[in-house]
């Protein structure tokens, strides 16, 4: 801005006029003289400056503001609390209990990677019951009570098979002891019947050798390139690994693989290590991957980690596709711990899109028979109902009679999903062996002929309330198996251990002499029978004083029970079903229930919206309405995992009563993952029964293992019960506050950026119409009353809209009435995906208020940051002003502080380039802004204040940034802690993307111009006001378009418009000038 501006009032509005900015040659004098006393100019009086009424550091304090300010803290309070104490499973967790050594091997050093000085490599051994990794002892070295180290130059010679373990975020190589533990024991109990067993195959069962690595406990979830530097280390750990086996004969062939288990972010450096060059094909068949977030990030904030993401899903989507592709032979399983790991949100977790199901699963720990427990994101490794079955799964799917060391493909899944999956074992199940007949003369046993029903229990009748025989006879309870084509299902629950060496045995037998279509229930003297142990599945135990799955108050038993549910077209050849008592010693809880049933009719199918679930929720007065051992209440509708839910059951008659064999319990069953849970002992509890579940991600697709959709609430309860139950399910409100927080999580930066956006832009589009510079909180308390509410609106429309977009593709095609079919094109602008991406995704139509909710919530958080950073700044000019007096009134040296600035930038950016990451200098570079901001604010209290427009405008000019500055740190602060703990493990190099000094130089420069009192004029906005109010709007629509799921890009958005207002200030130079002008006259005379 000239001097002419000053001049000719009619270059100036009116607003400027008034603030004080007059014509007259007197003003014109006094405002000049005071411009030099206070290290002004008259130039620089026009370029940021402020009317009276904005010559404070105001907080801006209005109604409306301190409203959203404690209802945003309110709301904030009581999300965080749901989430940490509501709606959470169980804490049954058992401990792991070991003497672990860990033995360092020294040997794997720089001449094997380049990261040995980083990194290390473990091997775990049992203390007392494994010998030593190497024969010669002098080569170990003692260095804890349980840590040792294998010199270099030890020849280590591990015999079994080999697992590597990789830590996740901050893990330790440690970590391992637990499923090793467990591993090694049921090796024992494996070789154990190896060596008794007759005719068991001996050389199948080998141990496991457990390696780890030891990543210093890096933060691997901050920084895509940890995770590229993890993954390439492992794959030379994996080389160096296999080097180690020797030639073991043709029993044992050297191995070619080794089973990897990744914990967090360790199984997506197990997953990346197949994208890098130093991959050996082959080298790894089966992974485990525990707690790991396989969809997102936990942070998307670093670009790179976002690229990595996006490079192995891209890798992993096409290798599987044909025979000899290089995953064809790879098994992954993804094990989650659910609701209690609010970590890592459990959503993330789905590999359903990743890996074809003929090759891997995700399950959660609550299905996982004999855990049915919940675990957080460390339990996952130390729980013993966990770690005990994951050794199983391990011990069963090795082979070391194959090179590869595990069983081929086809049957190594067959293992883990008859391991890991609740009710699986189903699906290996066909039907009764028809060989080992054996005749039964029922002259010579003892044997009954029960009366004809679809239910029957054992004990018999007369038993009840007694206390059972210690003993009895052998003796033969004879059902009849009905032919009725109505009823299609056998049910059974047992305690006892039926089979070989239980109490009771199952045979199925025909009567030769008559048709087995005759449905007679007279049958000859002589019968011809199959034993059979039908598949049985397990599932808890529930008592009268079972609390949760496998515990009795507070004492863990382990207790459980068998559940059969089979087709009875599998005994079309059979006419009888035989319970054999076998007469052995009793205890007081045994029972067997068998019913024949029409599976359709013991299923309740409800459907509700999701407003009549708020509403009225769902009651059942008499629940099943016939007695039936298992009865379905199925929920269609339920297929939103934001929403939780609370189930009240009532038992009257039956609780407690000793004709009841069991009590009542119940199994919760998703439709996107395998995911059960168990509540056992339900009826009358005080708190009632959480019900949540896991579901699909916003931004990807929904996956259904099954054709319908909802959740599935089976309910075991004794059909020889006359009482039936009743409930009443309601949605939990608070328990639904704390799903939002895990899942939205970091949306909270998108939306405070918005925010922060917003009010800068009100802000610049107000200066350069009328020449004044408001305070930050005046217009952000302005824009609360207005602006924010229609943005709000704004979002809650693009939220129906995404809503119904989903609906129109997912009824795709629809029959028109009078037209042909029409399909949703794909094509089409209404069915991309970039609408899916808007915001936080696609949702039900009925959360079309999250997004209105998250932007005022956001206002509120920024108002509370503001309030923070004006009140430091205060206080920091207020010391400003107590030490140094005088500096504000003497002349300063700007050509002195020029040069000084120019060398402190110079100095800046080489440190950038050759030490320090460039995330240090921008924390670094706010810091200094917020004393730049105090020395302003001092500045501008000290001088008159009919001469401190300028002064006041450019303060609240750098408060703005200063916000804009502090909501881009969260962007920073991850990096820097790696930095940080890098220096601490003593590792120096830093990474290459780290010192692009090309990220940090326009923040760097716009603080020091700002230093040096240079800020840009009045004149350049207004002459390129369109361009840098049209990049803040550009922002703005990245942020409603992908802010959420790419919000990395938040801080190049900012460089690239911080960068425009440095091009601004230095438009004000001479230099800038000259060639500004130059390019205007080119392109004149071009057009001419």
């Amino acid at each position: 801005m000239h001097g002419q501006d000053i001049s000719h009032p009619k270059n100036m509005d009116s607003v400027g006029v008034s603030s004080g900015l007059t014509s007259s040659d007197g003003d014109q004098a006094t405002a000049a003289r005071s411009a030099a006393k206070y290290g002004g100019s008259q130039e620089r009086i026009c370029e940021i400056h402020t009317t009276p009424r904005y010559r404070s550091p105001t907080y801006g304090c209005s109604f409306i503001i301190s409203a959203l300010l404690l209802l945003s803290t309110a709301l904030l309070v009581c999300t965080i609390h749901s989430s940490f104490y509501h709606q959470l499973d169980p804490k049954g967790c058992v401990m792991t209990y070991m003497y672990p050594a860990y033995y360092k091997i020294l040997g794997f050093d720089e001449e094997k990677t380049q990261l040995a000085g980083k990194y290390g490599l473990m091997l775990y051994k049992n203390y007392y019951d494994d010998s030593p990794p190497v024969s010669d002892a002098s080569q170990l070295t003692q260095v804890g009570e349980f840590d040792f180290t294998i010199a270099k130059s030890a020849k280590i010679q591990p015999t079994g098979t080999p697992v590597l373990f990789i830590p996740g975020n901050a893990g330790s190589a440690k970590q391992v002891r637990s499923i090793a533990t467990e591993t090694w024991n049921y090796y024992q109990q494996s070789a154990k019947s190896s060596r008794d067993g007759p005719g068991t195959d001996q050389i199948r069962v080998r141990p496991i050798d457990f390696f780890s690595v030891d990543f210093n406990e890096e933060f691997s979830a901050f920084h895509g390139q940890l995770l590229l530097d993890q993954a390439q280390y492992v794959n030379e750990v994996i080389a160096f690994i296999l080097s180690l086996y020797g030639d073991r004969g043709s029993s044992f062939p050297r191995p070619s693989s080794v089973l990897v288990i990744g914990h967090s972010m360790g199984g997506i450096v197990a997953r990346t290590i197949f994208t890098m060059d130093s991959y050996l094909p082959g080298s790894v068949s089966t992974i485990l991957t525990l707690a790991t977030p396989h969809m997102v990030p936990p942070l998307a904030l670093d670009y790179e980690i976002t690229e990595i993401y996006e490079r192995i899903e891209t890798f992993w989507n096409r290798g599987y596709e044909g025979p000899h592709s290089p995953l064809a032979n790879v098994s992954l399983v993804s094990i989650l711990g659910g609701n209690q790991d609010i970590t890592v949100n459990s959503d993330a977790g789905n590999i359903h899109h990743i890996v074809p199901q003929s090759h891997g699963f995700s399950v959660f720990t609550s299905s996982i028979p004999h855990a049915w427990v919940g675990s957080d994101h460390l339990s996952i490794l130390w729980c013993n109902q966990v770690a005990s079955t994951i050794a199983k799964t391990l011990g069963d799917v090795v082979d070391g009679r194959i090179p590869g060391q595990v069983k081929p493909l086809s049957e190594r899944m067959k293992l883990f999903r008859k391991r890991l999956l609740t009710g699986s074992i189903d699906q290996f199940d066909y039907g009764v062996a028809q060989t080992g007949e054996e005749t039964i003369s029922l002259s010579e046993i003892s044997h009954s002929f029960e009366k004809p029903g679809n239910i029957w229990a054992y004990p018999p009748i007369h038993w009840q309330g007694m206390t059972p025989p210690q003993k009895s006879n052998k003796h033969l309870y004879i059902l009849t198996i009905p032919k009725n084509k109505e009823l299609d299902i056998l049910r059974l629950l047992t305690d006892v251990k039926y089979g070989p060496l239980g109490n009771l045995a199952i045979l199925f037998c025909k009567d030769k002499a008559q048709n087995p279509g005759s449905g007679s229930s007279l049958p000859s003297t002589v019968l011809s029978c199959v034993r059979d142990r039908l598949s049985a599945v397990p599932i808890p135990l529930s008592t009268t004083v079972s609390t949760m799955p496998l515990y009795e108050g507070n004492s863990f038993t382990g207790e459980y029970q068998l559940f059969v549910s089979k087709s009875l077209r599998d005994f079309a050849d059979f006419q009888y079903m035989m319970v054999e008592d076998r007469g052995r010693a009793y205890s007081d809880r045994q029972y067997l229930i068998t019913e024949f049933a029409n599976e359709a009719s013991t299923v309740d199918t409800v459907k509700t919206s999701t407003i009549g679930l708020l509403r009225n929720g769902i009651v059942r007065s008499k629940f099943p309405t016939a007695p039936s051992l298992v009865t379905t209440l199925r929920l269609s509708n339920v297929a939103n995992s934001l929403l939780t839910y609370n189930l009240m059951v009532k038992d009257s008659s039956c609780n407690g009563s000793n004709s009841q064999r069991f009590q009542p319990m119940m199994k919760q069953s998703s439709w996107t993952m395998n995911e059960d849970k168990y509540a056992v002992n339900i009826a009358n509890k005080a708190l009632g029964i959480d019900i949540n579940f896991h579901g699909d991600l916003p931004y990807f697709d929904k996956i259904l293992l099954r054709e319908d959709k909802g959740i599935d609430l089976l309910f075991w309860t004794d059909p020889t019960c006359a009482e039936q139950l009743s409930f009443t399910l309601t949605v939990d409100k608070y328990g639904s506050l704390g799903k939002v927080v895990i899942r939205y999580r970091t949306s909270v930066i998108v939306f405070t950026f918005m925010v922060v956006v917003l009010t800068l832009r009100a802000q610049i589009k107000g200066w350069s119409r009328t020449g004044d510079f408001q305070p930050f909180g005046l217009v952000l308390s302005r824009l609360a009353k207005s602006l924010f509410w229609q943005v709000s609106i704004g979002f809650a429309i693009v939220s129906v809209v995404q809503s119904l977009k989903s609906e129109l593709v997912r009824l795709s095609p629809i029959t028109l009435v009078g037209t042909t079919d029409w399909t949703l094109s794909q094509d089409s602008w209404f069915s991309g995906a970039w609408i899916d991406n808007m915001l936080l995704g696609r949702n039900d139509i009925f959360f079309a208020f999250l997004a209105p909710v998250f932007f005022q919530l956001a206002v509120g958080i920024v108002v509370f940051v503001w309030f923070v950073l004006n009140s430091i700044v205060r206080i920091v000019a207020l010391f400003m002003r107590i030490i140094i007096r005088d500096s504000a009134t003497g002349h300063s040296d700007r050509q002195g502080t020029s040069i000084v600035g120019t060398v402190t930038m110079a100095g800046i950016f080489i440190l950038v380039a050759t030490v320090v990451p460039y995330q240090f200098a921008f924390a670094a570079t706010t810091i200094a802004l917020i004393g730049i901001c105090a020395s302003l604010l001092a500045r501008a209290q000290r001088m008159p204040s009919t001469n401190s427009e300028v002064a006041w405008g450019r303060f609240h000019f750098s408060m703005a940034m200063l916000v804009m500055f502090f909501f881009l740190l969260p962007f920073f602060v991850p990096v820097l802690m790696v930095w940080i703990r890098n220096l601490a493990v003593g590792w120096l190099k830093s990474f290459p993307s780290d010192h692009r000094v090309d990220y940090v130089a326009p923040f760097i420069v716009f603080v020091e111009n700002l230093a040096q009192g240079s800020a840009v004029t009045r004149t350049s906005w207004k002459r390129y006001v369109r361009i840098t109010i049209g990049l803040l709007d550009g922002m703005m629509v990245y942020l409603v378009l992908f802010g959420v799921r790419y919000s990395w890009q938040i801080y190049f958005l900012t460089r690239l418009w911080v960068s425009w207002l440095v091009v601004l200030r230095f438009l004000e130079t001479n230099i800038g000038k000259a060639m500004e002008s130059r390019i205007r006259r080119a392109v004149l005379h071009k057009q001419e």
